[in-house]
């Protein structure tokens, strides 16, 4: 009896121990895989990593390719009715009625296609590591009854080909940083894009240190410069104040308010699409400045959707002394600097493009900064600030997005 009592009390230790272990944790982090057939980044939200969901900065909800074993969330429940506020007006009403039962009728959208699907909200697990900034803890967070939008097959189309669904980063109260927030995690996530689909770019949920070695004890988090994040009432998405481009420190010449939020949809940053698009009275000015700066370059064959190509081997030094530099300037005096790995891409031996497109002259936002510009620099959205950390190119201070340590130690 006295050693059941003994045993008892050591295994009641053990969890305690468990408990005061887990407290210094802060942060939650996960790996970020980028699809090498069409450039777009993928999360892992749950224990199995061949799950992964489509990293989308915009979408109302989680959402996932339909599972017989998931719960449907009944159309009385409070969630439902703010589910609701969030149908997409392409898709039709539904009926909500399934026999006796009422279930919450939602519409996720496949932020590629732009096409939608009727559905119903519905019940799932997630689960995220701890983290001290180095590597994964032993300890990590399952997360039962999340809100996920169920959603078709069909609705995977043109989505990565191991995405089961749509991970939400967005300002929704359905978002995956809404729904992951306890009291020891601030209200923040920082996106780290890997450049190489062969290596995991990373996200944190909460403060710092970020740590990506080597270099030895290199804190990301440590390098961000910070501009304001602004709130577009008609979108859940994230936008900054650019009120120009720059080439080599001298701005383009587009109107005053060409970037305004108010008069031309201001400048997004978005995760599903691939090259920052320009509306095309800015693109036009912006390529002819270009062209002018890299005066001396021979054209090159245009590579689908790069229309601006010419014939270089960018990694030839004295070849990237003469890439122009190109800055967005923010509306608080700072700039954001394209380092030039994010401002050209290589597409063959002797041949690059320069990695922005002509969104057209109707486009919805003056410019839309997509993943290529993202990749291999710290971007931190801290809701609670209202403000976007952002680094410099990590290679240029000798480290990379994918040099996060995803073992699980003690």
């Amino acid at each position: 009896m006295c050693n059941l009592i003994l045993a008892l009390f050591i295994f009641v230790l053990g969890l305690s121990s468990q408990e005061v272990s887990a407290q210094p944790f802060h942060t939650l982090v996960t790996s970020l895989h980028k699809d090498p057939n069409t450039s777009l980044h993928t999360i892992t939200l749950t224990l199995d990593p061949s799950e992964q969901y489509l990293v989308d900065l915009d979408a109302p909800f989680i959402w996932n390719r339909c599972d017989s074993s998931q719960p449907t969330v009944s159309c009385g429940e409070p969630e439902c009715l703010t589910a609701r506020t969030y149908t997409s007006p392409l898709c039709p009403e539904t009926n909500n009625t399934d026999g006796q039962w009422c279930s919450c009728s939602v519409t996720p959208v496949n932020p590629i296609t732009g096409s939608c699907a009727s559905s119903y909200l519905s019940l799932n697990e997630l689960a995220v590591y701890w983290t001290a900034g180095r590597s994964l803890s032993t300890y990590r967070i399952e997360y039962a009854n999340r809100y996920i939008s169920c959603a078709p097959s069909s609705l995977l189309q043109s989505l990565p080909a191991q995405a089961i669904g749509v991970a939400s980063l967005s300002r929704s109260t359905f978002s995956l940083l809404s729904q992951i927030i306890i009291d020891d995690v601030t209200q923040k996530f920082s996106l780290c894009l890997s450049s190489s689909s062969d290596d995991q770019g990373v996200i944190f949920f909460g403060d710092g240190p970020y740590y990506l070695e080597p270099p030895a004890n290199f804190d990301a988090s440590s390098v961000l410069s910070y501009t304001p994040l602004i709130k577009n009432p008609t979108s859940l998405g994230y936008f900054i104040n650019v009120t120009g481009i720059s080439i080599n420190q001298q701005a383009i010449s587009v109107p005053a308010n060409a970037f305004a939020l108010d008069v031309n949809g201001g400048v997004k940053l978005s995760t599903t699409v691939p090259y920052t698009t320009l509306r095309s009275d800015i693109y036009g000015v912006f390529i002819s400045e270009f062209k002018k700066a890299l005066d001396g370059f021979p054209r090159g064959k245009k590579v689908s959707p790069l229309e601006y190509c010419f014939k270089t081997n960018v990694t030839r030094p004295t070849k990237v002394q003469t890439i122009p530099r190109v800055d967005l300037v923010l509306g608080d005096g700072g700039h954001w600097t394209i380092h030039k790995s994010n401002l050209l891409k290589q597409v063959d031996v002797d041949a690059a493009c320069l990695a922005f497109v002509d969104g057209g002259n109707t486009a919805e936002h003056a410019v839309v900064i997509g993943t290529y510009q993202m990749e291999n620099i710290m971007l931190q959205f801290d809701l609670g600030q209202s403000r976007l950390g952002f680094s410099s190119s990590l290679s240029s201070l000798g480290s990379s997005c994918g040099n996060f340590d995803f073992t699980v130690r003690p």
